[in-house]
């Protein structure tokens, strides 16, 4: 027969890391969750054959590791192609990992934003899994592979990958 644990001992029993989901990968999961590439996300942003190359690069450079947008270089609003969260996009650029929002770990969902699920109800976090939303549980898709908070730029040397804009 089992025994209920003391409330002191589930105190002092110690936590696995809560994974980190960092800016360049918040934007990464958005895009992918909208089901498009890089050149697809990038289409509604140029309207010159001569600008496709730089609008492609801009939006590659924003799911590069170690870098952050600058409030004033973020781009705005991206929801001519895929939507995401500026508020949220500078909580990761700028707070510790342990203030950053709850995001669902295979679409970067967060619980603030509107979403339907597949049977057309607001998305919510999944009873089966509660790092993902419901939406993805239907949908199956696969959690993303999250960073440790000591990988997290605000933990390393002298900001170690930082990049600014």
């Amino acid at each position: 027969m089992r025994s209920v644990p003391s409330l002191l001992s589930m105190i002092d029993e110690p936590k696995a890391p809560a994974p980190t989901v960092l800016p360049w990968d918040y934007i990464r999961m958005r895009r992918e969750a909208a089901g498009l590439s890089i050149e697809q996300a990038a289409r509604p942003y140029w309207h010159r054959p001569e600008h496709r190359e730089d609008v492609e690069r801009n939006f590659r450079t924003l799911e590069q590791p170690g870098y952050r947008a600058a409030r004033n270089r973020f781009g705005g609003d991206k929801s001519r192609s895929y939507r995401v969260s500026e508020a949220i996009y500078r909580q990761l650029c700028d707070g510790p990992p342990e203030q950053h929002p709850r995001l669902c770990l295979a679409c970067g969902w967060d619980e603030w934003s509107a979403q339907l699920d597949i049977e057309g109800f607001d998305c919510t976090w999944s009873d089966a899994d509660p790092q993902i939303c419901t939406l993805c549980e239907q949908l199956r898709r696969p959690l993303f592979k999250p960073r440790l908070p000591k990988f997290h730029p605000t933990h390393t040397t002298h900001g170690g990958h930082q990049i600014a804009a």
